[in-house]
C-alpha cells in the first residue's frame, strides 16, 4: 500500500501509514460497507419482526372483502360451467341444420329454428355471462391492489384485469400472484401452502389444449370434438376455480392474522391500562 499522504510503502493489512500515521483508506472503506451492510440486514430483520404484529384495520377489512369477492367469483364460475354444458347439448341440437345448409339456398325453417334456439340461449346466458367476467374481474383487480401492499407485484391490478381471460397469459397472472402472496405470508410468520404449483402445471397445460381444440370445433362443426372442447373447457375452469380457492384461502390467512394482532393488541391495552389504575 503506498500511503497518499506521503508516499510511504506498508503492508495493506495495516490500519495507518507507519511513517505517517494517516489511516489505511481501503480498510475503512471496507468497515464502513460491512457496517452499512449489517445495519440494512438489522433494519429489515426489524421490518419482518414489525409486519408480525402489524395493526391495520383497514387493510384487515380489505382482505375480507376480497375474501368474500373470491367466493362470489367461484359461485358464477361454477354457474357458467352449468351453462356451457347446456349449451354443448344445444349445439349438438341445432348445429346439424347448418351442416345441410348451402350458401345461396332458400333459408329451410330447420335452420331458421336452429338460428332461433342458439339466439334466445344466447341472450337468456348474456347476463350471467357478464356478470360471471365482473366478479372474477373485480376479484383479481383487488387480490393484486391489496398485495402489492406489503410485495412488488409483477402485474399492476388492471393489469392483471386485463390478462385475465387471455390463454396461457392467465396462467402468469395466478402464477405471480400466488409467489407473492407466498412471500407476504412468511413475513408475516405464517406457514404458506405450496399446492397450489401442481395446480399452475395442469393450468398451464390445459391452457394450451382448449384452445387448440375450441379453434378446430369452430372450423369443423364436429360433435366429438365440440365433445372434447367442452370437456377441456370444464377441466381449465375447474382449475381455475382451484387456483381462486387457493388465492382466497390465503388472503383468508393473512386477514386472519391482522385480525390476531388487533385483538391482541387491545388486550395489551386494557391489560396496560388495568396496571396504571
Amino acid at each position: 500500500m503506498i500511503c497518499k499522504k506521503c508516499g510511504g510503502i506498508y503492508d495493506d493489512d495495516m490500519q495507518k501509514c507507519m511513517w505517517c500515521d494517516a489511516p489505511n483508506e481501503s480498510l475503512s472503506s471496507q468497515d464502513e460497507c460491512e457496517t452499512s451492510s449489517a445495519d440494512s440486514e438489522a433494519q429489515e430483520e426489524a421490518y419482518k419482526e414489525s409486519l408480525k404484529e402489524l395493526v391495520d384495520p383497514e387493510l384487515e377489512r380489505a382482505f375480507d372483502d376480497n375474501v368474500r369477492r373470491g367466493k362470489s367469483a367461484i359461485s358464477w364460475t361454477k354457474f357458467q360451467i352449468v351453462l356451457n354444458i347446456l349449451f354443448f347439448f344445444v349445439e349438438v341440437k341445432t348445429f346439424g341444420a347448418f351442416q345441410n345448409y348451402q350458401v345461396g339456398t332458400t333459408v329451410s325453417e330447420e335452420v331458421k329454428s336452429a338460428l332461433g334456439t342458439i339466439f334466445l340461449f344466447l341472450l337468456f346466458t348474456s347476463i350471467p355471462f357478464f356478470v360471471f367476467i365482473g366478479k372474477n374481474w373485480l376479484w383479481v383487480y383487488h387480490a393484486h391492489k391489496e398485495q402489492s401492499k406489503f410485495t412488488e407485484t409483477f402485474f399492476a391490478p388492471w393489469g392483471a384485469v386485463i390478462c385475465y381471460f387471455i390463454p396461457v397469459v392467465n396462467y402468469f397472472v395466478f402464477k405471480a400472484l400466488l409467489e407473492n402472496q407466498g412471500n407476504t405470508l412468511k413475513l408475516l410468520g405464517i406457514k404458506a401452502k405450496t399446492e397450489s404449483n401442481k395446480l399452475l402445471t395442469w393450468f398451464f397445460i390445459f391452457n394450451i389444449a382448449t384452445p387448440i381444440f375450441n379453434y378446430l370445433t369452430f372450423k369443423s362443426l364436429n360433435t366429438p370434438i365440440r365433445f372434447i372442447s367442452t370437456i377441456l373447457w370444464i377441466i381449465l375452469t375447474v382449475l381455475g376455480i382451484k387456483l381462486i380457492k387457493a388465492a382466497t384461502a390465503n388472503e383468508q390467512a393473512v386477514h386472519d392474522q391482522l385480525e390476531n394482532n388487533r385483538i391482541n393488541k387491545k388486550v395489551e391495552e386494557i391489560i396496560a391500562q388495568r396496571e396504571a389504575v
